[in-house]
This record gives structure tokens, sequence and C-alpha cells, in this order.
């Protein structure tokens, strides 16, 4: 009886989708190290920890809309022009706390714009942040007119190159911070269960009582306002804001959260998922690099990665949806 209860735990151990995460993570960090003696080097440990903040503090807000439902792809040219625009108000002598304010409260008011096309128009997300992006891309080049924005802020140099031990950047523990802070909303409060409620069934939510229209304005403005402090680091760490900058970093931090266990269909996942699924995509690409691997190539294996993430989350949803539907028969056949 104690060897079965002992096998029960070890199955429920290899079964727990973040232990078989992480044991990939492990895999993939014993197979670069041993392609190449530089990959476990302090200064590439460095450069994966800047990546993985990029990611990561994106993959929070993302996260966040996609357990409730939603996607916004209009999130990396938000961080683009979070950049843009920190850049331009300091290079007008304006100090950099309110620069950053006014930064985030430009963020506010896309994710309002999001929030309005998707609540009150009832455009699809996928398509309406899209076109939002886009439009954002835009106004990028046209108030750059397509040159970078040279940064002349010491301080604000400090908060995106600074790091702690000499490896580990300031702008990471930043996100690992937000992560412990939406981890502990996601789990222990109304908000967090709400969203939950409200990504697994709408209309569900509805009869509870919840107002889904709400909780999804709430995560548009908040996705747009952690873009832009994530555009902000990044141009202090550049020294500059790029009308280049931040590009593509969104479908980074989507597969990273899908791959971690953050469903695209809405109503499951967790930060602890997501965290993982952040350095074991950014611990794979930087390998990818340090194995030589051209451009172009690195760029059809991260799309492989997307498509094997999806497909994941696709059997996973699936078999979720099945257990659902057997636990709700069988407590049909008890109470007949």
């Amino acid at each position: 009886m104690e060897k079965l209860d002992k096998n029960k735990t070890i199955g429920k151990i290899v079964g727990n989708k973040n232990f078989v995460m992480v044991a990939v993570w492990v895999f993939v960090l014993i197979v670069f190290t041993v392609i190449s003696r530089n990959y476990l080097t302090p200064g590439n440990i460095k450069n994966m920890f800047n990546t993985a903040f990029n990611t990561g503090m994106l993959a929070v807000g993302l996260s966040c809309l996609l357990i409730s439902g939603m996607i916004d792809l209009s999130t990396g040219y938000m961080a683009m022009l979070g950049g843009i625009i920190v850049a331009l108000l300091l290079q007008e002598r304006i100090p950099w706390v309110p620069a950053l304010l006014i930064t985030l409260a430009v963020g506010a008011v896309v994710g309002l714009i999001n929030a309005f096309f998707v609540n009150v128009l009832n455009f699809p997300s996928f398509i309406s942040t899209l076109a939002v992006g886009t439009a954002l891309y835009g106004v990028a080049l046209v108030i750059t007119k397509s040159q970078i924005i040279p940064i002349n802020n010491e301080f604000f140099w400090g908060l995106g190159s600074n790091t702690i031990f000499k490896v580990i950047p300031v702008p990471f523990l930043i996100t690992a911070v937000l992560m412990l802070i939406y981890g502990y909303i996601l789990q222990r409060t109304r908000f967090g269960r709400r969203m939950y409620i409200v990504g697994g069934n709408q209309q569900a939510a509805r009869l509870a009582g919840i107002n889904p229209k709400k909780i999804t304005t709430v995560l548009f403005v908040n996705n747009s306002c952690i873009a832009c402090l994530v555009g902000a680091l990044v141009a202090a760490r550049m020294r500059m804001g790029s009308p280049s900058s931040n590009i593509g970093s969104d479908l980074d931090a989507i597969t990273a959260a899908v791959l971690g266990g953050v469903s695209f269909m809405g109503g499951t996942g967790g930060m602890s998922s997501a965290f993982i699924g952040v350095m074991l995509l950014t611990c794979f690409k930087n390998g990818l690099i340090i194995i030589g691997l051209g451009t172009y190539y690195q760029t059809v294996a991260t799309g492989a990665l997307l498509i094997a993430a999806l497909t994941i989350d696709y059997f996973r949803e699936r078999s979720r949806l099945r257990s659902l539907k057997s636990g709700a028969i069988e407590r049909l056949d008890v109470h007949r």
C-alpha cells in the first residue's frame, strides 16, 4: 500500500505540466552546454536574462489576456512606441519619472481603444488589435521619420543597464517581481478568479453576475501599460528609442506563455507556467545563436516551436474538456 501511494505521488509529479517543462528546460541547457562551452558563461547568461526580461514582462500582460480568452497583437508595436515616446520626452529635458508616467498614460489610452473595438464594436480581438498595432507602427514612423531618438538621461540609462552581481539585469528583477504580483492576483484574488471564469465561459460568467467586458477592458489597459514599460526599459538599455525595436517580441511572449501552459483558448494557465515558458524559449533561442545558426533558421525554429506549443495546447484543451464532460456524466449517473 505504501509503495502504491509512493508510485501515485511520483506519477502526479511527472504528470505535472510544470515538471515536464522544467525537465525540457534543463535538457535544453545541457544540450547547448555540451555543444558550446560559451553557452553558460557569465556574459551569455546576462544576455539571456536581458532577453528573458523583454519576453517575460510582455508575457505578464499577454498571459492575463489569454487567460481571459483575448489576445493583443498590438503589444510589440506598443512597446516600440513606448520607447520612442519616453526618448522624445527625455530629449525635451522632462524628468524621467513624469516622462515614464506620460508614456504609461499613452499606453492606457491605446488599451482603451483596443477594448472599445472588442467590447463595444464586437470586433474579434485578433483582427482589431492587429489593425491598431499597424496604426501604431505608422505613427512611430511619422513622429521619428524612421530615425532613432537618442536618450541623454544617465539615471534612466541605469534602469535599463544596471546589474546585480554583474549578471542579473535590473529589468529582469522587475519582471520577476511583476510575475510574483500577478501570480498572486491570479491565484488569490476575486478579480483573478473572475479572469479564469470569463476565459472559460463568458456566458457562465454573465450568469454568475460577472461583467466580462469590464474585466477585459482592465486587462487591455493593463497589457498596453506593461508594453510601454517594456519599451521604456529597452530604450534605456539601448540608450535610444527606435522604430525597429520590439517588433515581433509579442509573438515570442505568446509562444512562451502557451509553451508554459497558458491556454490560447482561455481559462487556464498561470504566471509560474509562463515564467518557465519564457526561460525555456529564451535559452532555446540563445542556444541557436551560440551555435551559429543563421537568423532565418532561427525564425523558422521559433515558428516551429509556436506551432508545437499551439498543438500541445489544442490537445491539452481537448483532454480537459473530455475530462469535464466525463465528470459531468458520472455526477448525473450518481444522482439518478
